[in-house]
């Protein structure tokens, strides 16, 4: 909380100064009193008369590190630092060398009380306190790379909440305003199918279909900011396969009457830990199965399989198939949806699904035409 208050009252005072001037003044401070660290080791060597390797090799440490002090004002004059964060450097800079000054200090001062001779005290001085602002270039820099990135991430998350609110904004405009009128569409156009005169049945078919899938698209939409977390995301709980699949299979049924939908075998009683959003992954694979099928009368089979630890469930259609890129977004959802094809939002919200229940995508090509995908999940505990 200290440091808060500190760095606002910071913020405040240097908000009518360029950064560059700031990073200038606090890298010429520094740049400056690592130079002076330099001369006076050099300068007090020098004037000692015979000088030997001892007192020579006693000069060159404090000088060191006292080049690596004017070094460090270069490095703060040309970065890339911000103005609070450059005078954060130098403040670290400055408790590291008054600490070292009054270690020194203290040193000299019991020496020469315990009656030893001190060779040069301003050596020892300028030594100890280069030493000690090494050190809090050090952790000031350390501190200024980790408050920087603490920024950065701060104005990445205010970032995605906006992205997130104009999201949740997006989906409630199409759910509420689009999809009520694709409702009201799809109305209108059943009670026309008594009053469409003879050729006309064509068109009709073809608005009532477009208007058809027009819906779907709404709820994929909803399914897809769901399933990116537009608001908490729910919590996974026990599911019944059975019951979620058994639904879906029925709606596939009512909705293409045209296809042919059949199930291989019985569904077993099983749970998996998921959401309501389980009925989505299934919905899109039926519907897709159904929708991009070449055929007149598509035909598609369902089989589930499990065992003591997953359950599988397989949709296989005898449709053109699905394209390879399109495949590859079942199993990297980081891509994104392929808006190029109507079937790849469909596909991209059951990997990103099949993703958060811990389960896997596969597919595999059908002999002789078609498709299979098999979306594998983990059994909820206790089964």
């Amino acid at each position: 909380m200290a440091k808060q208050r500190a760095d606002a009252a910071v913020a405040r005072v240097l908000g009518g100064v360029s950064s560059s001037g700031v990073r200038l003044a606090c890298g010429g401070l520094i740049a400056a009193t690592g130079l002076a660290a330099i001369l006076v080791p050099v300068v007090r060597f020098l004037g000692v008369p015979g000088a030997i390797a001892g007192p020579a090799l006693g000069a060159l440490v404090p000088a060191l590190f006292g080049f690596v002090v004017l070094a460090s004002g270069f490095w703060l004059a040309n970065s890339s630092l911000d103005g609070s964060l450059a005078v954060a450097v130098v403040v670290w800079w400055f408790l590291g060398t008054a600490f070292g000054a009054f270690a020194a200090l203290g040193l000299v001062g019991y020496q020469i009380a315990a009656g030893v001779n001190v060779a040069d005290a301003a050596i020892v001085l300028c030594g100890m306190a280069s030493i000690g602002g090494v050190g809090g270039l050090l952790v000031g820099r350390y501190d200024a790379r980790s408050q920087r990135r603490h920024d950065e991430l701060e104005r990445e998350r205010e970032r995605l909440a906006d992205e997130r609110e104009k999201l949740a904004l997006l989906n409630r405009i199409v759910r509420h305003d689009i999809g009520n009128d694709l409702q009201i569409i799809a109305g209108m156009t059943d009670h026309l199918e008594t009053h469409v005169e003879l050729g006309g049945e064509e068109y009709l078919e073809r608005v009532q279909r477009t208007t058809e899938e027009a819906i779907q698209l709404t709820e994929q939409v909803r399914a897809f900011v769901a399933s990116l977390g537009e608001d908490t995301p729910s919590e996974l709980r026990r599911i019944s396969v059975q019951r979620v699949l058994d639904t879906q299979l029925e709606n596939t049924r009512e909705v293409y009457r045209e296809a042919t939908v059949t199930l291989d075998g019985e569904i077993p009683d099983v749970a998996v830990h998921a959401d309501e959003l389980l009925s989505t992954v299934f919905h899109n694979l039926l519907s897709n199965a159904v929708e991009h099928n070449d055929r007149e009368n598509p035909h598609v089979e369902v089989s589930v399989e499990h065992d003591d630890e997953m359950v599988a469930v397989s949709v296989a259609d005898d449709g053109p198939g699905i394209p390879p890129a399109e495949r590859e977004r079942l199993h990297d959802v980081a891509d994104g949806p392929d808006g190029r094809n109507g079937s790849g939002l469909g596909l991209y919200i059951v990997g990103m699904l099949v993703e958060r229940y811990d389960g896997t995508v596969s597919v595999a090509d059908r002999e002789p035409r078609g498709t299979v995908v098999t979306v594998t999940l983990p059994l909820a505990d206790g089964e």
